[in-house]
């Protein structure tokens, strides 16, 4: 079945709940449906669910997509729990799970009676309860009574509860029988920044923070990123309820939201604060939060769904995968993950399409084509309307390089000076058409080639969440479909093929084991992470899908790909590049098949696993390879045994070497050397 006709089968569906972009249907009524609609259920139930319990089915309506949703005691609870979600992506075959049964504030489900067929027995009942609902004013807050703990704090503040499907007026509960309360001191947790939070260095670094732009920095402590951003020349704004309860909340191009929902312990408030955040941002929200890790239960004793520590404050340690859903499920719009427990919202689609493909695109080093664009021309080349290169040398060297970094001919809002080379060469392909002509084609082909490439990567990470409608795709990126890949469909199912081959055990060992870089063992490749861009674009795809699920590589020093478990682990050292011998910091494991993230905090071992010849995992024109490979040898000439580049640590080494009596610093000031032996 194609897209267009399951839209259709969809569309014709008499009855069924429809809630932002989508038809909830109970499983019961759907005999009710077209005889094609409850065959592609039916098979694909068959094919994926593997047995997962579910009594609601959810039909995407603007993408190829269904899920199947699980409520515990559907037809039994006035308002049913949503348990688990299995989505299947019916265009890539990708199946996402999530488990909502240990969440101290799930989803859960308000009129039922929309889910049934018309002739069900129970629609007059259901419908009932929903009527005296609305008369009672329950469905005036729509943003936030979809979650269990936010209805029941709306039930008890206006004294209502359910006997069956009945709403009966109760007393007003008294305090004691309330749950006990602990003064939190939410302003504590606010910290002197010496520099910018992660968060605002993410917008710097995609370059989506500038001087035009507004940010409402929301929850901003003790204003220290305001500040800084201000001395920058960015119109940065500042609200908090403990240092700037007088800043003024008005809506502005970004809005920060930077770790002020896991200092909130009332879910019921952190979720308000969520959309308020949101719907004051006019182009991009900033969700962070901490990430739980392996030794936070250590922070603190358990206090509703986070951790109480020995100062009266909060935090909630969300998870990579939970912080994702959480703020999807709250706002009903993808999230992007930009770092750990650093995420994205864009409100417009064409802005979140570009952004992604913009995070595709290797950071090309343009230095060398640079170069050729300025010698002198070889003697007797002819080139049309002689000396025109030589009087407009700047613009053609800057419009010959903007061309080459996109890999075509650039649009005319995609280089400033369009209409000035389109006067002085006749037209922007004439300008083309010069510089092949003065310099050749090869270095024209090979920019086709890597953005070609980029271009493929982006696709298939894109299909790896969901298909993404081609109205969505700013023009640019239309341009470029049409240009590398021929149209979008071809494109489509060019990319779908390529992300079905990184489920492919034997195909991503081979491809590992033919990497002509990085450092290879019988589990595993193992590279740095600027030498990721030269990968073959199924690895990239295979390393780009955990980045989707992970966030920017930046921050991560090296990429462990495995070759057949299906995971990709990030490992983040301690100054690995100023550090002779860097220790490990952080490990993420990111299970592509789980769609799982895990941290673990290393830090806190008692001996650190250190990195040992790091010259093997960068590329071999490295600035400081050559001084890291001395380095190295003199290791080796001290008879250490280093059969491979992780460990001993480094109370081992200093051991082993003091055996020797040798003495070693392993922190020099700027230094590679840093073995000394004594007198």
């Amino acid at each position: 079945m194609k897209f267009d006709e399951y839209s259709q089968l969809v569309s014709e569906v008499p009855f069924g709940k429809k809630v932002n972009n989508a038809l909830y249907l109970h499983v019961e009524s759907l005999h009710s449906c077209p005889h094609q609609l409850q065959e592609l259920v039916f098979e694909t139930n068959k094919r994926v669910c593997a047995g997962h319990d579910y009594n609601v089915i959810k039909f995407y309506l603007f993408g190829f997509k269904i899920s199947f949703l699980f409520y515990l005691d559907f037809f039994e609870r006035p308002h049913p729990e949503l348990h688990s979600s299995l989505t299947v992506d019916l265009t890539t075959g990708k199946v996402r799970k999530h488990e909502y049964s240990h969440s101290d504030n799930p989803p859960i489900l308000h009129r039922k009676e929309a889910l049934l067929e018309p002739r069900h027995p129970l629609i007059e009942k259901f419908s009932s309860l929903t009527r005296d609902e609305e008369r009672a004013g329950l469905y005036n807050a729509k943003k936030i009574i979809g979650f269990k703990r936010n209805w029941e704090s709306l039930l008890a503040a206006k004294a209502l509860s359910y006997v069956g499907h009945k709403l009966i007026n109760i007393e007003a509960q008294s305090t004691s029988q309330q749950e006990s309360a602990v003064e939190v001191m939410r302003h504590k947790t606010a910290i002197v920044r010496y520099k910018l939070s992660k968060p605002i260095q993410t917008l710097l670094e995609n370059g989506i923070l500038g001087k035009e732009t507004i940010l409402l920095d929301y929850g901003c402590g003790q204003g220290d990123d305001v500040e800084r951003l201000r001395e920058m020349g960015v119109a940065a704004s500042a609200w908090d309820p403990a240092y700037f309860p007088d800043g003024i909340r008005k809506p502005a191009d970004i809005v920060n939201l930077g770790f002020v929902l896991n200092v909130i312990e009332d879910p019921i408030e952190r979720m308000e604060v969520l959309h308020d955040a949101y719907e004051l941002s006019k182009k991009l929200l900033v969700v962070s939060t901490l990430v739980a890790s392996s030794s936070t239960t250590d922070l603190g004793r358990s206090y509703k769904d986070g951790i109480l520590t020995s100062r009266n404050t909060f935090q909630k340690y969300f998870r990579q995968d939970e912080l994702e859903r959480y703020i999807e499920d709250v706002l009903e719009t993808p999230a992007v993950a930009v770092g750990l427990g650093i995420f994205y919202v864009f409100r417009s689609p064409e802005d979140q399409q570009q952004f992604l493909s913009n995070r595709s695109k290797r950071a090309i080093n343009w230095e060398e084509i640079d170069r050729r664009l300025r010698p002198v021309r070889e003697k007797g080349l002819k080139i049309q309307r002689p000396g025109l290169y030589e009087r407009h040398k700047e613009l053609l060297d800057a419009f010959w390089s903007r061309m080459l970094e996109l890999g075509r001919v650039p649009l005319q809002d995609e280089f400033e000076r369009y209409q000035e080379v389109c006067s002085v060469a006749g037209s922007a392909n004439k300008a083309r058409r010069l510089f092949i002509r003065k310099f050749g084609e090869d270095t024209v082909n090979k920019a086709f080639e890597l953005r070609r490439n980029d271009l493929q990567v982006y696709l298939a990470l894109s299909n790896f969440r969901k298909k993404v409608p081609f109205k969505h795709l700013p023009d640019g990126l239309r341009k470029d479909i049409k240009t590398f890949l021929g149209g979008y469909k071809q494109a489509n199912e060019e990319s779908q093929r390529m992300l079905f081959s990184i489920g492919n055990p034997d195909l991503i060992a081979s491809l590992c084991d033919e990497t002509p870089f990085g450092v290879l063992d019988h589990q595993a490749l193992f590279v740095h992470t600027s030498l990721v861009p030269e990968l073959d674009p199924v690895l990239r795809i295979y390393v780009g899908c955990a980045e989707v699920l992970f966030g920017d590589l930046r921050e991560i020093d090296i990429v462990k790909i495995h070759k057949r478990s299906g995971k990709v682990s990030l490992l983040k050292y301690d100054d690995f590049e100023g550090k002779p011998l860097p220790e490990l910091q952080e490990r993420i494991k990111v299970n592509l098949r789980q769609q799982s993230v895990e941290v673990f905090d290393h830090r806190s071992e008692v001996s650190q696993e250190v990195l040992y010849f790091k010259e093997r995992y960068v590329a071999q024109d490295h600035p400081e390879r050559a001084k890291w490979e001395e380095f190295s040898q003199r290791l080796m000439d001290l008879g250490l045994d280093l059969e491979t580049g992780f460990g001993p640590s480094k109370q081992e080494l200093v051991s082993a070497l003091e055996g020797k009596g040798i003495a070693i610093d392993l922190d020099p000031e700027g230094s590679a050397e840093p073995l000394t032996e004594p007198e």
